[in-house]
């Protein structure tokens, strides 16, 4: 029996190491003898409190993903334990440098929300009439097991970034391998200096997420999930920035990007440096400057009342080349930057999140179709040049059916260059 579970131990281990170290990928710090952060609660006194608006919603984050866990196998109190503990681990930190979340606490509110909308996703298999999604669960598992599974899956997605983030005190380096936040604020005693590494890879944490487990999860955690089930643990942690993941791996990545997108209309409008507000900055000096023509003959922005159709590509060009000249910033790729003004919810789309349109406007001879992004006029519009405008209208085309079932191909072509290729 001892041998057997020795033997067990030995597979389970060779898969989660050649899970994690994959080639050109080594670890730069060591792993602890003795992990810690096993102590449950906040440390009091460690971290200011976030603001009243912030605090409030990671208090209803909590009790959501509470009321979800049943207290059978005391599932509630564990997970309020596993929560507690990581607050000790990311305190305040932000989620990201200058993306989503990357405001004081965004980490642990961004991890709260992908463990949350994890568990709903899970709920939806145990309705009466939701067939059983073998692909993506475990049907095997004691459901209250793979449940846990799934919280903790989303809790800890994002745990590697701690290692994309450097904090000193004096001569004093923090290592979340070795201490929680929590811990080495205790031991400091004063505000440390962050710093986010250059070096860091997009995707790159993924890998050391379960690295930093050992903080969230008890002896008695890992008994209740099984040990069986560990490798799918660790599957979804690294799987979420590879190009083969697992089911459940696709299905964090998927939850993930939805709660990006949730914060996306924030972070994108208030941080000045954010692609969509460069992308606006050069609309708006462009439009004043008279580079790029409103309501003539022929204009790349045209407006109606409250809504401005912004022609592309070539408004797009014109605003790439102002920038890369006057501040040496570049916009990432057309598909990109679409998909940022969806997220950032400042211009219009339909119910697939698509924002490109086909406008109709006059021409010298007659009617003309162009492709545009549709912004409210006040976003791109200075005030002061509206009364001066011609008084030029244009027409939003909505889409016939058969459009919606064009090929990929063809859906990209417009995307990425705004024309719409021949039938």
């Amino acid at each position: 029996m001892v041998k057997a579970a020795a033997a067990l131990m030995r597979k389970i281990w060779r898969q989660i190491y050649r899970q994690i170290f994959r080639k050109n990928r080594t670890l730069t710090l060591p792993v602890p003898p003795h992990p810690r952060g096993q102590q449950s609660g906040a440390v009091l006194g460690t971290f200011e409190p976030p603001p009243e608006s912030q605090r409030v919603l990671l208090d209803e984050l909590t009790e959501n993903i509470l009321s979800r866990l049943p207290e059978e196998m005391d599932c509630r109190t564990r997970g309020a334990r596993v929560m507690a503990k990581l607050r000790d681990l990311v305190g305040n930190l932000p989620a990201s440098a200058d993306h989503h979340h990357s405001s004081r606490f965004g980490l642990l509110q961004h991890s709260l929300e992908v463990a949350l909308k994890m568990l709903e996703e899970f709920e939806k298999t145990l309705l009466a009439d939701a067939p059983p999604d073998g692909a993506l669960f475990n049907t095997e598992a004691d459901p209250l097991q793979m449940q846990y599974l799934c919280f903790v899956a989303g809790l800890g997605h994002d745990l590697g970034k701690l290692f994309d983030i450097e904090l000193v005190t004096g001569e004093r380096r923090w290592s979340p391998l070795n201490e929680t936040y929590a811990e080495f604020l205790r031991q400091v005693k004063r505000e440390p200096v962050l710093e986010w590494n250059e070096k860091r890879v997009r995707g790159g944490h993924a890998q050391f997420s379960p690295w930093l487990m050992h903080h969230l999860l008890s002896p008695a955690d890992v008994r209740f999930i099984g040990l069986e089930r560990l490798p799918e643990l660790t599957g979804a942690l690294t799987g979420t920035h590879t190009n083969q993941p697992t089911p459940l791996a696709r299905l964090v990545s998927r939850l993930d990007q939805q709660s990006v997108e949730q914060a996306a209309p924030e972070w994108m409008i208030k941080r000045p440096d954010s692609k969509v507000n460069q992308f606006i900055r050069a609309l708006r000096h462009l439009i004043s400057d008279g580079r790029l023509r409103v309501n003539t003959l022929g204009a790349p922005v045209y407006i109606t009342g409250d809504k401005a159709a912004v022609v592309i590509p070539r408004s797009l060009s014109a605003a790439r080349g102002f920038l890369k000249q006057e501040d040496k910033t570049t916009l990432p790729s057309n598909h990109h930057l679409y998909d940022l003004l969806a997220q950032a919810e400042v211009v219009e789309v339909d119910e697939n999140r698509q924002c490109v349109k086909r406008i109709r406007v006059l021409g010298k001879r007659g009617p003309v179709e162009l492709y545009a992004l549709i912004f409210a006029t006040n976003t791109i519009i200075p005030q002061a040049i509206l009364p001066t405008l011609p008084k030029v209208t244009f027409e939003v085309i909505a889409e016939e059916p058969t459009h919606a079932n064009k090929t990929a191909e063809a859906e990209e072509a417009i995307r990425t260059t705004g024309v719409r290729p021949l039938d």
